[in-house]
């Protein structure tokens, strides 16, 4: 009985994990484009894959360790720690390009948007921004 709950104490632990991502907020309207910049992020999928495997693994790892409730601890901190590598390893290998566009919106305040898409525009050009989606006027 005590194998199934380590068990399910490592996907729990995985799943909480792989849930911490922080969504984009979304804007519309126009507004001058004040600066590009690329860099990589992780794919959300990617990571939790990553860390359910990683879970698994360090909790069949952990649970080898020891006896009686050393076991039970080995495999819980097993399961996190392969967790968070596993995230940390899948997150880096599935890495993909975005764009982060700063846009000076017509109240001038200006916004970060993260696009996926290369932009077809530059600094100082006008353009329309719907959630994620940037063209040029």
């Amino acid at each position: 009985m005590s194998r199934t709950l380590n068990w399910i104490v490592a996907v729990l632990s995985a799943f909480v994990l792989a849930a911490c991502a922080t969504p984009q907020p979304t804007f519309v309207g126009n507004g001058t484009v004040v600066s590009i910049s690329e860099s990589k992020e992780s794919s959300q999928t990617a990571n939790a894959v990553g860390a359910v495997g990683g879970a698994l693994l360090g909790g069949l790892l952990g649970s080898q360790i020891g006896g009686g409730t050393g076991q039970t601890i080995a495999t819980g901190v097993g399961a996190v720690g392969g967790a968070m590598a596993g995230k940390a390893v899948a997150g880096n290998v599935a890495a993909e390009s975005v764009w982060r566009v700063v846009v000076r919106f017509e109240d001038g305040i200006d916004r970060t948007i993260t696009t996926s898409q290369r932009p077809n525009f530059r600094a100082g050009d006008r353009v329309r921004v719907s959630g994620d989606q940037i063209t040029k006027l």
